[in-house]
């Protein structure tokens, strides 16, 4: 990622301001509070209660009950925290425990929902699979539709609106039940909103505002009216979801949930960018950020550099703009590192708890073998035994030595083959690669050398013949026939050797000809793309060889991404900054697994024109969540 000096401290400097002091800031009446600290929103009894409690089935209860006030006011890191607390205390009293299956399900539930807080969905997905499987050991529905619930707000956020969908049907008919229809409407209209089914989407808020008016649940009442919020500013009604907005932030403030307080400062903000309001968006937008930081909530930080990406996109500040786009892919790596590295710690746990219960068996069975050996032996033949054992005992070590050079020699082969089988791909895929350039080169001469022929030979005879016509002093209607056919010819002639030698590049700016090549893809397709280049100027001055490479490999990534994304919108960026050339293009279509994706000929033609210019290409891409390809070039002076 790049990061300029003077980003980094200016930002700084703004959060060292912010956590220094907090401050409230104000714009026409509204205000916008960051918070340095996290508020402590627990009793203090509480705790006493569980310091000083020594029966397990006590204690057990009184982390259920912090968990879930760390719950009500979205507090993520410590809902995970006192979740494995739980999990931990269930595996270590085991028997101890009145109905160990049930806190170990409801600690499935709430570990599951801290993960999703933490905009970590495969994790929150493992959690709930596994939540339900213990659910269903109890005969509690009602602790089972509430994991299924979360289950179904996962798949909602990965955009799996066919898993999600039926999860959400299901439960709305569990009426008066842990507001699990209300919350089942409220995310069926969630779904609706996000496919712009507005009309629908508006149904299911009003469904779900209905069945929970008796619920007591004023958090969730405030959601709804955050979405309804949401449901206005689409519908151009600017002035109705100020009001929303606003409502929400002072309630949410003097209630302590400041997790939705920042996400109706994040929905304002983007409203006043929408209105070219960039001084107040922007200033809501920082408060909205500061405040996810300091509750380390990853995915609606990546949702408010978005926004304020936007924001300076919108008001031409393409430098910040670019330099907001670095930073959310760097969130974006964030979460898929934290998500991979906790993956392996619990495989590892898992592992090692094996391990151990392994270990104990086998001792037992020691222990039982010995003691059945000295019941035996009282006899004269002990010592015949002991012998024996010692003889035995080397034999069986020398047969596990061998055992395990087998097992490594056998390792080691298929690890030789692999590694021929993919050098043997290297050389074939490079084989293939210098094939393609050499014929595309031997194709461009070959058009060179036909354009000239039709140029110079053919079109000059036609020319000559042309003119020896005019000057022939007779003139007939069949000599008038033969001039037109001859200049026809001629016209046909010179159009074809244009067209073998384009000229488009010395007669066009750059920036001109991809905007021109975008206008056609956009006129015969149903994408969206979002295109911009800063600064133009220099970027039209590049090479002229350069121009071309650049033109053609933008070509390659739309080709690959019409086929094979199903993107709704793409946004190409170029951008050059301290003597380097960048191109951003990003797509939001399926993706793919970056680890296991294997590059077609398309990626390799790219990065076979990119080791001529001595540049590199970034790839970041995950399924469902589209792909960011970066493109970095030196110039040279």
């Amino acid at each position: 990622m790049i990061y300029t000096r003077k980003t980094k401290v200016l930002f700084s400097t703004f959060l060292l301001l912010v956590f220094l002091q907090p401050k409230l800031y104000s714009q026409e009446s509204v205000r916008f509070q960051a918070y340095g600290y996290t508020p402590n929103t627990v009793s203090d009894s509480l705790y006493a209660l569980l310091n000083n409690s020594s029966d397990v089935n006590e204690k057990l209860n009184t982390l259920h009950l912090i968990a879930n006030e760390y719950l009500k006011y979205g507090n993520a890191d410590s809902i995970v925290h006192y979740a494995q607390l739980i999990k931990t205390l269930c595996n270590s009293k085991r028997g101890e425990i009145n109905n160990v299956v049930l806190y170990e399900t409801k600690a499935h539930r709430i570990l599951g929902q801290g993960k999703f807080l933490n905009g970590l969905f495969d994790e929150a997905l493992k959690t709930y699979i596994q939540g339900i499987d213990k659910a269903k050991l109890l005969d509690n529905p009602s602790e089972l539709n509430r994991i299924k619930l979360g289950l179904g707000q996962v798949y909602l956020r990965k955009q799996e609106y066919e898993k999600a969908n039926p999860i959400f049907m299901e439960l709305t008919l569990f009426k008066n039940e842990n507001n699990v229809s209300a919350k089942s409407n409220f995310y069926l209209g969630t779904i609706a909103f996000e496919k712009n089914n507005l009309a629908l989407a508006k149904e299911y808020f009003n469904k779900a505002a209905s069945e929970s008016v008796n619920q007591n649940e004023p958090k969730f009442q405030l959601w709804i009216q955050l979405y309804q919020g949401r449901l206005s500013a689409e519908l151009n009604k600017n002035d109705i979801a100020f009001d929303i907005y606003e409502k929400i932030m002072t309630t949410s403030l003097n209630s302590n949930y400041f997790d939705i307080y920042t996400e109706a400062v994040l929905e304002y903000g983007n409203i006043c960018t929408k209105l070219k309001q960039y001084q107040i968006a922007e200033m809501a937008l920082s408060m909205a950020y500061t405040n996810a930081i300091q509750w380390n909530r990853l995915e609606l930080q990546k949702k408010i550099i978005n926004s304020l990406r936007l924001t300076y996109q919108a008001k031409g500040d393409f430098e910040n703009a670019y330099n907001l786009m670095t930073q959310h892919q760097a969130i974006s790596n964030q979460i898929i590192e934290q998500q991979n590295s906790k993956a392996i710690k619990e495989i590892e746990i898992k592992y090692q708890t094996l391990q151990k219960e392994n270990e104990i068996y086998e001792l037992k069975e020691v222990q039982r073998t010995k003691q059945s050996e000295l019941e035996q032996q009282k006899t004269i033949k002990k010592a015949f035994l002991y012998g024996f054992l010692v003889l035995l005992i080397p034999i069986i070590a020398l047969l596990y030595v061998y055992y395990q050079k087998l097992q490594t020699q056998s390792q080691l082969n298929k690890q030789q083959e692999e590694l021929n089988s993919q050098k043997i791909a290297a050389l074939l895929n490079s084989q293939e690669l210098e094939l393609a350039r050499t014929s595309l080169d031997a194709q461009q001469e070959e058009r060179h050398r036909i354009a000239k022929q039709l140029h110079d030979s053919i079109g000059s005879n036609l020319a000559g013949i042309k003119l020896q016509l005019a000057n022939l002093k007779s003139s007939s209607n069949f000599q008038k026939e033969v001039m037109n056919q001859v200049n026809e010819t001629y016209e046909l002639v010179r159009d074809i050797s244009h067209d073998l030698v384009p000229k488009k590049f010395n007669q066009n700016t750059f920036t001109f000809l991809l905007e021109k090549y975008i206008g056609q893809l956009q006129k015969n397709s149903t994408i969206e793309i979002t295109f911009s280049a800063h600064p133009k100027e220099k970027i039209n001055r590049l090479p002229e060889r350069l121009k071309v490479e650049l033109y053609q490999i933008t070509q390659e990534l739309f080709t690959n991404t019409l086929k094979h994304a199903n993107a709704s919108a793409v946004e190409i960026h170029l951008n050059i900054h301290d003597e380097m050339f960048q191109l951003i293009f990003e797509d939001d279509g399926n993706g793919f697994d970056s680890e296991k994706f294997r590059k077609g000929i398309g990626l390799q033609n790219i990065e076979s024109r990119l080791q001529q210019l001595e540049a590199t290409l970034m790839l970041d891409s995950a399924p469902t969540r589209g792909t960011v390809i970066t493109i970095e070039i030196p110039l040279k002076d």
